[in-house]
C-alpha cells in the first residue's frame, strides 16, 4: 500500500528520516490534516500539497528549504505552518500573512550551491523562487511571454477537464508544462489568476516585535503587482 492510497489518513509524522523528497502521491491523502516532516533533508515542498483540502497544520522545521510553493496558505483550512531553522528560506508567500507561522532561524546569509534557482533581490535581501519558475516579471514588463499566454488560454479553455489525470490537450506539450497545466505553479495573490511559467514578485518586510518577517506576494501581471497591498 502506498501512502497516497491512504484516503482516510489524518495525521502523518515522518520526522527525522533523512528524506530528500516527500512521498510522490502524498497529495492524494485527501483527509490529511496534520503533516510533520521536521529534521529531514528536504529542499522543497511539492506544490501539489497546496491542493490538500483538509490540511490544517504543516511542519517542516530543520530542513533545507530554499523556497515555499506560491499557493501555500491559499487554503483557508491551512492555519499553522512551521518552517523554523531552514537557513536558505528568506521569504514566505503572502498567503501566510495572518496565519500562525514559525520561522525562527530562517534566512541566514549562506550560499546555496546544491541547486540553481532563480531569485530576486530587494535591498540586502535575496529570495529564491520555486524551481518551476522560468522567468521573473517586473513593473516595466507590460507584455506577457507567449508561452505564459498560451498556458493560461489552455487552462481556461480546458479547466473542467483537467481534473481527469488522463486528459490530454489537443496540443502536444512537454511533460513539465503538462504537469503545470494540471497543477499550476500558483495563483496570483491579487486576483487568483493561475500562473505557469512567470511570476511578478513583491516583497514586504514586516516587524513582529523584534523579529523581521519577509512575505512575498506573487502576482500574475504588472497591474496586479502595482496594486497589491499586503496590509489592505
Amino acid at each position: 500500500v502506498e501512502v497516497g492510497d491512504l484516503r482516510e489518513l489524518q495525521t502523518l509524522d515522518i520526522s527525522t528520516n533523512r528524506l530528500i523528497t516527500l512521498p510522490e502521491r502524498l497529495h492524494m491523502c485527501l483527509s490529511l490534516q496534520y503533516l510533520t516532516a521536521d529534521r529531514n533533508h528536504l529542499w522543497y515542498v511539492p506544490r501539489h500539497l497546496c491542493q490538500l483540502p483538509s490540511l490544517n497544520e504543516l511542519s517542516m522545521a530543520g530542513n533545507r528549504l530554499a523556497f515555499l510553493p506560491l499557493d501555500l496558505g491559499r487554503s483557508r483550512e491551512l492555519q499553522y505552518v512551521y518552517v523554523d531553522n531552514n537557513i536558505h528560506l528568506k521569504g514566505l508567500p503572502s498567503y501566510l500573512y495572518n496565519k500562525v507561522i514559525g520561522c525562527s532561524g530562517c534566512g541566514s546569509p549562506i550560499q546555496l550551491s546544491e541547486v540553481k534557482l532563480l531569485s530576486f533581490s530587494s535591498g540586502q535581501l535575496t529570495v529564491f523562487l520555486p524551481a518551476e519558475v522560468k522567468s521573473i516579471g517586473t513593473e516595466t514588463d507590460h507584455v506577457l511571454p507567449l508561452q505564459e499566454l498560451a498556458m493560461r488560454t489552455l487552462y481556461n479553455t480546458y479547466y473542467r477537464f483537467l481534473k481527469d489525470l488522463n486528459f490530454l490537450t489537443p496540443i502536444s506539450l512537454p511533460k513539465s508544462l503538462l504537469e503545470l497545466l494540471h497543477c499550476p505553479l500558483g495563483h496570483c495573490h491579487r486576483c487568483s489568476q493561475p500562473m505557469f511559467t512567470i511570476v511578478y514578485p513583491k516583497l514586504f518586510q514586516l516587524h513582529q516585535g523584534r523579529t523581521a518577517v519577509s512575505f512575498v506576494a506573487y502576482c500574475c501581471s504588472t497591474q496586479c503587482l502595482q496594486t497589491f497591498d499586503l496590509l489592505s
